[in-house]
């Protein structure tokens, strides 16, 4: 049996995940521990990505739905907004991010 990929996340993060080819369930903070139980229950998926915003322990909370099951791995993942908060500097963030990626800085001008 082959599982697939999914993200939980909220309506605004779900376009990006969508053009990068991976499944999506939308939902909102209120339906989120539900959809995260019922993608769990489903028995369709390997890897179960859950945006923090919308749950934010995933894994403690969907101990329950999860106990005796090996897949899907619950993989938590920051939500948009707290990857840039108004605190936050989106500059270094993607500085950073691209730096984790292919080993060195790039500078735009």
């Amino acid at each position: 049996m082959t599982h697939k990929a999914i993200v939980l996340t909220d309506s605004e993060t779900a376009t990006g995940y969508r053009l990068a080819g991976v499944e999506v369930r939308v939902s909102d903070q209120e339906h989120a521990l539900q959809a995260l139980n019922e993608l769990i229950e489903a028995d369709e998926y390997g890897l179960l990505i859950v945006d923090e915003g919308l749950v934010p322990d995933p894994v403690s909370a969907s101990e329950r739905a999860m106990r005796g099951r090996d897949l899907p791995v619950v993989l938590p993942v920051p939500s948009l907004g707290a990857a840039f908060d108004e605190n936050s500097d989106a500059s270094a963030y993607m500085k950073d991010l691209v730096r984790s990626a292919i080993g060195f800085d790039i500078k735009l001008e």
